[in-house]
């Protein structure tokens, strides 16, 4: 599973990033990816909000606070 780490990232910047990373995952039929996004609340509100514009799913690791799974299908 690809994955994308988000720490030190700025806020304003993660839709774009996360918009490539995307994009990126899905011409090559991943169908999830990891976004580590730390234990920001923000950063997960952010991941979520581009999740739901996406309409595609995210899970909370159970092992891991800090890290949500996006599934791309």
């Amino acid at each position: 599973m690809e994955t994308i780490d988000l720490h030190g990232v700025k806020h304003e910047e993660v839709g774009s990033m996360l918009d490539t990373f995307i994009w990126d995952n899905m011409k090559r039929k991943n169908s999830a990816v990891k976004i580590i996004t730390g234990n920001s609340e923000d950063m997960k509100k952010i991941v979520w909000d581009i999740a739901n514009e996406y309409n595609f799913l995210v899970d909370d690791s159970w092992t891991n606070t800090g890290v949500l799974i996006m599934n791309l299908i």
